[in-house]
């Protein structure tokens, strides 16, 4: 008999996890499975359930981005080889969405079942892992300063309406930052006047599909995209090129790929992981090769 540990955060995308919970263990009962449920319900709850060794053979998180973040870090703190099944639940859930991972529970049911493995790459911001991005400037509010109310109604929509309306907005705000990279083994060493940087694992970004378009899972590399102080025609040029991944040769747009890189600004900048506040920079972000087992 086969040890399973889910951990669900109840509130997440509606409650629709408490659902899936349900329909989740309603197909496991049919077949030898030892089962036990972990329900979060304060900060690092997740990143406690998944640090903890219970002799699982396989780990489940139910949940949207940042509770898959907390499962993450704790699987990397406590050095956890368990493969990982994700569910999604939450409003955007990139990484869920970039690897196209069943969101219906009967398929995830299939995935689970198929049992094929694949390691994959983490990323790290100091000491903190992340799964999908590290961000931080303009944009990175977003995931605050949407309504609850219309996450609901339009999903990741709205976020594609609160970003346009920062970018836009945000032109002729103060709040232009100066970012010193340091890129580890290249050499490389610049100064640039930014609105955003974004340090990618994989292509989908904030419900942007194609934001760090050559990104991948399996390189042990970061994708490193930073969008320099632009005009309004500029950045309407530059959003048009978001859906084919053509904006990363804009003059305006800085982008390269690393194993490590350390970002510092001449103002208190928040970094922003998978969807959570972490801490401010100067920050070091490296890559951890094929450091999680996931179940695809």
């Amino acid at each position: 008999m086969k040890k399973v540990k889910i951990i669900a955060n109840p509130s997440s995308g509606r409650e629709q996890a408490l659902s899936k919970v349900g329909q989740l263990i309603n197909y496991m009962s049919q077949d030898p499975w030892d089962i036990q449920i972990l329900f979060t319900r304060a900060s690092q709850d997740a990143t406690r359930f998944a640090k903890e060794d219970h002799g699982e053979d396989i780990m489940v998180c139910i949940g949207g981005d940042g509770t898959l973040n907390e499962v993450v870090n704790g699987i990397y703190q406590g050095k956890r080889e368990t493969p990982l099944a994700i569910l999604p639940t939450g409003t955007v859930n990139d990484f869920g969405s970039f690897l196209k991972l069943p969101q219906d529970v009967s398929g995830f049911y299939e995935l689970i079942k198929r049992n094929k493995v694949k390691k994959v790459d983490m990323g790290l911001a100091n000491d903190r892992a992340f799964i999908n991005v590290a961000a931080g400037g303009l944009l990175t509010e977003i995931a605050y300063t949407v309504p609850d109310e219309q996450k609901a109604k339009l999903g990741r929509m709205a976020y594609y309406i609160e970003g346009a309306r920062e970018l836009v907005g945000g032109m002729g705000r103060k709040n232009r930052t100066t970012f010193k990279l340091d890129v580890k083994n290249k050499h490389f060493h610049k100064t640039i006047d930014a609105k955003l940087f974004i340090i990618a694992n994989s292509t989908s970004v904030g419900g942007f599909k194609n934001l760090a378009p050559t990104a991948e899972i399996q390189d042990g590399l970061l994708d490193v995209l930073i969008l320099e102080n632009v005009d309004f025609n500029e950045i309407v040029e530059i959003l048009t090129r978001f859906t084919t991944g053509r904006h990363i040769h804009h003059d305006r747009v800085t982008y390269l790929q690393t194993d490590e890189i350390t970002l510092s600004s001449d103002r208190r900048l928040i970094v922003d992981v998978d969807g959570e506040k972490h801490g401010p920079l100067p920050m070091t972000f490296s890559a951890v090769h094929q450091g999680l087992n996931l179940l695809v």
